[in-house]
């Protein structure tokens, strides 16, 4: 046999040492290197979202908006947009600008794990915002599950967390504008608070001069009733006196007629006065024949009588004609003035019923003039006490919106378009992935340390059990190597905690305690496992192990799995020895590691008890069936 062969086959006392001391060596670091894998991938997980490669696709197209005193600015909310997450310190992703086509391209292949794209109308949309139809401004994120699920997650988290923030930006922009134009409106509010003022003012004097004029309007409406009844009094007098103007008309053109008849009388005048005057001349020539009747002192009286007569006959002839002419005449002028007037009489009589119907329409115009009058005057009153309480609102707004001008409108819009805040307090924070690898990978790489120990040492053997040492003897003495070992691997975990994942060295007596604590225990649950199940107890520990990881909390609520793993939960020890370490790691102390600490050591003493009840009832079966006879 070569001496290469021989060395590999021979296995002095030296080699078999090395070898074991190797062994143990690794056993001692493979929770260390459990623990190191995670605390060197995800220490400053938290630090490295930002590096995660993002497209922004830009599609916006620029709008212009015209202000109210005509200049025109362009309105780039997209390009302002890619400007926070490019140059941003809290973008989220490491985002880069590029096109829809080469976007799609890279979440395809995985070059790039989520894609932020801004419409075409996106500044359109925020433009918007200050006319009547506000449009809500839209913004997609696209991520692909089959690269990484977790991403779709971060991503809307980040979506969210942009366009909140973005939106704050825009609704603070929008509301400093605000501000500043109501604190400018105060002047112009005063202004208005004065014209309302002088409106009332003036509505006042209107409403009493309307007053005045229904109070007029009714006496004038009283007197033009008098009037009214008046010319109805007028019209019927007028009546009656164009009845008695046809009746003397008609009269007078008879007695013109009838005066044709006395052209006889002046004819008769005549007649009479000649008749005298040859009665006269025979009875003056009878009396020159006769001188008897000549003495007769009657004929003589008589004679001289018609003397007389006859000669004033020519007058009275002369004069009755002329005054008989005169009569006619005046009879005939008085029938055409009365026919004139008669004439008229309809004209009269229509006239005065026009005016008494007039003075009546009159009445009732000035009546309806007093109702308006007296309306339009209540009216006025309302239009002066509304112009008043105008002019009161208009003032008070004035001295509100004048208050503004005090105030920074920057300052209250941004306030305005972030009215509530919060304020998220932790007790016992744990800050860093770090603390947080530390307090469940501890706890874990210390089962997977038990569980690798158990695969190099076999603490119950067929030699063991059926030697003369007592039962304890023998759980000890193996619980005792599985310790030390076990121990061990607490320590360099301890010292990985501390050094690597940022725990503070002020708490290095808890961990270092707390870790021994889980070495021993967890040595012990092996150890009832080997004996219970010998070296397929490394597989119950696999199954046992992966049954706990989702029942143990820390991490998250426990009340957010399934019920059967909230009901076993309590029932686990690594339920514990997470909740010890994380309130050592928090700063909680106190009750929380001590509580976790007793629940511990039950789970350890029971397990010793109950590996050491196994082994015995192993030993007294073994003594039954392969005791040597004794003779």
């Amino acid at each position: 046999m070569s001496t290469r062969l021989e060395r590999l086959f021979t296995r002095t006392a030296g080699s078999r040492r090395r070898r074991f001391g190797i062994l143990l060596a690794g056993v001692i670091v493979v929770p260390l290197v459990v623990a190191g894998f995670f605390a060197g991938a995800l220490t400053n997980a938290d630090k490295r979202v930002d590096a995660i490669p993002a497209i922004v696709v830009n599609n916006d197209v620029m709008v212009t908006s015209t202000a109210a005193d005509g200049t025109k600015q362009p309105i780039l909310a997209g390009r302002q947009l890619v400007t926070e997450l490019t140059g941003g310190t809290s973008a989220g992703f490491d985002w880069t600008i590029s096109n829809s086509t080469d976007a799609k391209a890279a979440l395809s292949s995985g070059s790039a794990y989520a894609v932020l794209t801004i419409p075409k109308d996106f500044s359109a949309s925020i433009q918007s915002l200050q006319g009547t139809r506000p449009t809500q401004a839209n913004i997609s994120i696209r991520t692909d599950d089959s690269h990484d699920y977790l991403v779709g997650s971060v991503a809307q988290s980040v979506g969210s967390a942009m366009s909140g923030a973005f939106g704050k930006q825009i609704t603070t922009q929008y509301l400093t504008a605000f501000y500043e134009n109501l604190a400018g409106m105060g002047g112009s509010l005063t202004q208005a608070a004065d014209g309302a003022g002088k409106l009332s003012t003036g509505a006042t004097g209107v409403a009493s001069g309307l007053d005045k004029l229904a109070q007029g309007a009714a006496s004038t409406a009283t007197g033009a009733g008098s009037a009214a009844s008046g010319a109805r009094s007028l019209a019927g007098g007028v009546n009656s006196y164009t009845g008695g103007v046809d009746q003397l008309a008609a009269g007078l053109g008879q007695l013109r007629d009838g005066s044709a008849g006395l052209s006889s009388l002046s004819s008769g005048v005549s007649a009479y006065t000649s008749g005298v005057s040859t009665l006269s001349a025979n009875l003056t020539a009878l009396m020159s024949a006769d001188p008897t009747l000549a003495a007769n002192p009657g004929l003589q009286q008589i004679a001289a009588g018609l003397k007389t007569t006859a000669a004033s006959g020519t007058t009275l002839s002369s004069k009755t004609s002329s005054a008989l002419t005169g009569v006619r005449n005046g009879i005939a002028s008085s029938a055409d003035g009365a026919a004139q007037i008669a004439g008229g009489s309809a004209g009269l009589r229509s006239g005065a019923d026009g005016v008494a119907s007039g003075l009546g329409q009159l009445a009732i115009g000035i009546d309806a003039l007093s109702t308006g009058a007296a309306s339009a005057a209540s009216g006025a009153h309302q239009v002066a006490g509304g112009a008043s309480t105008l002019a009161d609102g208009l003032a008070g707004g004035a001295k509100q919106a004048s208050a503004l001008s005090d105030t920074s409108a920057k300052a209250t819009a941004k306030v305005i378009a972030d009215p509530v805040g919060i304020t998220v307090s932790r007790a016992n924070p744990i800050d860093g992935v770090g603390k947080v690898i530390g307090m469940v990978f501890l706890p874990i790489g210390l089962w997977v340390g038990a569980m690798a120990i158990f695969l190099l040492l076999r603490p119950v053997t067929a030699f063991t059990l059926a030697s003369t040492a007592s039962t304890a003897r023998i759980v000890a003495r193996g619980f005792a190597r599985a310790a030390g070992i076990a121990l061990a691997q607490a320590i360099v975990l301890v010292a990985l905690v501390h050094t690597v994942l940022g725990v503070s060295w002020g708490m290095l007596p808890a961990t270092l305690a707390f870790a021994l604590l889980l070495a021993l225990v967890f040595t012990g649950i092996h150890h009832l496992m080997n004996v219970l199940f010998g070296r397929v107890g490394v597989v119950v520990s696999v199954v046992l192990l992966a049954l706990q990881l989702p029942a143990i909390g820390g991490l998250f609520p426990v009340e957010i799995v399934s019920a059967p793993f909230q009901a076993i939960s309590p029932l686990l020890p690594m339920t514990y020895a997470v909740q010890g370490m994380q309130g050592i790691v928090s700063g909680a102390g106190g009750a929380t590691v001590a509580g976790a600490s007793v629940a511990l050591m039950v789970f350890g003493l029971l397990s010793l008890v109950l590996s050491y009840v196994l082994v015995a009832r192993k030993r007294g079966a073994r003594s039954f069936a392969f005791a040597p006879a004794r003779g």
